[in-house]
């Protein structure tokens, strides 16, 4: 199964490429201890909260770079 925002970041932490286009939007991310918190939202559901709308503004660049991992 393909990568996408409707992956579940726990899926997508898995990914060595995954992780960095997860860095590549939001740096630190795949660092921070919180993430284990949310493993079984997908991205897109993540990406909903008032938290992340910085990373938000570029959900469909974000998509495209995770359809493009090979998992």
């Amino acid at each position: 199964m393909a990568l996408s925002l409707d992956s579940k970041i726990r899926d997508i932490m898995r990914s060595e490429e995954g992780r960095a286009v997860m860095e590549k939007y939001a740096p630190g991310s795949t660092k921070d201890p919180r993430m284990k918190l949310v493993g079984a939202l997908t991205y897109r559901k993540l990406l909903s909260y008032p938290e992340s709308a910085e990373v938000a503004k570029f959900a469909d660049q974000l998509d495209a770079d995770l359809k493009a991992c090979k998992k």
